[in-house]
């Protein structure tokens, strides 16, 4: 009798009128720790602007890891928006918001309001507005989401707002999705052209390394020339069949960071067949539209997480954007139509060619054929080199 007076009380002080959330937060918790075993605790809930605010501390004996992975279950208990961060010392932060997002944000971004980013991207409306993050903090981003779910139409977005102030390389395998571009961007519609211009973002890669090199510098934002910005984007990565093409990509994935130049790949099949898990792993910022499973999801958005799948199906734009912290947005819906009005008015940067053109010490002069003027070792003799002549 008394327990089951306990359990009542306990039911009556958490659902609360008002604070019905944070009872079912813990009524979870309940289910999935039994009291005989260590489990999160709740040490602070209050009220915050945007819905609830819990922190938690986890015990030694309660894996991180796996209390985050908790976080559809939240979701699915509160019917609102979790959102999990991870604080130092074993806590948890889990806020719950009451907001709800919009199935429509109509396209609507000035990138002279962000003069402190190098490139801000809108990635959409989040419960706390819009969210706006500098792709060369990432600098590479990975986007994925089944056909129709708004990848191309983010695409777009991006591409307009990057105008401006960076060099814009295309790749387009489908051919007609950004044909309206040509005259701002350089667009690649082929295999062929698409290797074409891979190369001669390699060549550029190459020769800003020797720019670099020969200032000083370790990076493109302590250079004081005047060095733009490059981004490449795949619009179906699936797409590429060329290996040399694939290699390149690869390479500018690994290397390109310091100079300036950034990778935006968008691809519906995220599997790792498509994408390896080597150069998966250097695209810190992703955008993950809806997916056919959880597999999918964790694939783009980490292990942790497997909420792309269950986005709704009939709210076209709506993603889980991960890029350190993970959350729910609803990105803007871009005009075409409206937006070929103001290209007229957007200049092209071009993608400056040549060679390397950094000084190089010359080479020591041949000896009998042999580079770098070493002696050819007598037949049986030790096979160090003799010095140099």
């Amino acid at each position: 009798m008394l327990q089951d007076i306990y359990l009542a009380a306990k039911t009556l002080w958490r659902h609360w009128p008002g604070f019905e959330e944070p009872g079912l937060v813990l009524d979870t918790i309940d289910q999935l720790y039994p009291e005989n075993k260590p489990r999160p605790v709740c040490v602070r809930q209050r009220r915050e602007d945007y819905g609830w605010q819990m922190k938690f501390l986890l015990p030694p004996g309660v894996s991180c890891e796996k209390f985050l992975e908790q976080q559809n279950l939240f979701v699915d208990a509160t019917r609102r928006y979790v959102e999990m961060d991870r604080l130092d010392s074993g806590y948890i932060l889990l806020d719950i918001y009451d907001e709800v997002l919009h199935a429509v944000y109509p396209y609507n971004f000035q990138p002279e309001s962000f003069l402190d980013m190098a490139l801000p991207v809108p990635i959409g409306w989040s419960v706390k507005g819009l969210y706006v993050f500098d792709l060369v903090a990432a600098p590479h981003m990975l986007i994925a989401g089944e056909s129709g779910k708004g990848k191309s139409n983010f695409l777009h977005g991006l591409i307009r707002a990057l105008l401006p102030r960076t060099c814009v390389v295309v790749l387009d395998l489908k051919r007609l999705e950004f044909s309206y571009l040509r005259n701002h961007i350089l667009l690649a519609r082929t295999e062929d052209e698409g290797l074409t211009i891979l190369r001669r973002v390699e060549m550029e890669m190459e020769r800003r390394f020797d720019i670099l090199e020969a200032a000083g510098v370790e990076k493109i934002q302590r250079y004081r020339g005047k060095m733009p910005y490059i981004v490449f984007v795949v619009d179906e990565f699936a797409e590429i069949q060329t290996q040399t093409s694939l290699n390149i990509i690869d390479r500018l994935v690994r290397l390109a960071r310091a100079v300036g130049i950034s990778v935006v790949v968008a691809t519906q099949h995220p599997s790792c067949e498509v994408i390896k898990g080597k150069i998966k792993s250097q695209f810190d910022a992703r955008l993950c539209f809806r997916v056919a499973d959880g597999v999918n999801s964790r694939m783009v958005l980490g292990e942790q997480c497997s909420m792309a799948a269950y986005l709704p199906a009939d709210i076209p734009g709506r993603a889980i954007f991960r890029f350190g912290d993970t959350r729910l947005v609803q990105t803007m819906l871009y005009d075409i139509q409206a937006a070929k009005a103001q290209l007229p008015e957007v200049k092209r940067i071009e993608l400056a060619t040549g060679e390397p053109v950094a000084e190089r010490k010359p080479a020591r002069p041949a000896l009998a054929g042999i580079p770098g003027g070493l002696r050819r070792p007598r037949r049986g003799a030790d096979k160090k080199p003799a010095r140099p002549v």
